[in-house]
């Protein structure tokens, strides 16, 4: 994994991920910020996260995928349905390798269960 870079926005963060890393982490900030526009955009522990009603989203940049982050453990069905489409997922987050396009109805399904 990379070291984390000092970043001051999301732009900022999203300019300096590597250049495979970028059209994803817009991708996944254009799908939050449409599903939670009122939700805070800060950079915390050096990457962005999306905060409302005490719930956070955070999107990082690593060496070989991006990953979106929720603060609530991912449902059974979720988990099933990332992995029948060849992602990689944990207990409250999504792997998108840099060779996979973002996967716009499964972020979604993701994003509704911290709604």
């Amino acid at each position: 994994m990379p070291k984390k870079q000092k970043v001051t926005d999301t732009d900022d963060y999203i300019s300096t991920a590597s250049p495979n890393a970028q059209p994803l982490l817009t991708k996944l900030r254009e799908i939050i910020r449409h599903t939670f526009p009122d939700a805070q955009e800060k950079i915390s522990y050096m990457q962005p996260f999306y905060i409302f009603d005490h719930k956070k989203i955070s999107i990082a940049a690593y060496q070989s995928h991006v990953s979106l982050a929720i603060s609530a453990d991912l449902t059974d069905d979720v988990i099933e349905h990332a992995k029948q489409l060849g992602y990689v997922t944990g207990q409250k987050r999504l792997n998108i390798d840099f060779n996979q396009p973002v996967p716009v109805t499964l972020v979604n399904d993701i994003l509704k269960i911290v709604s």
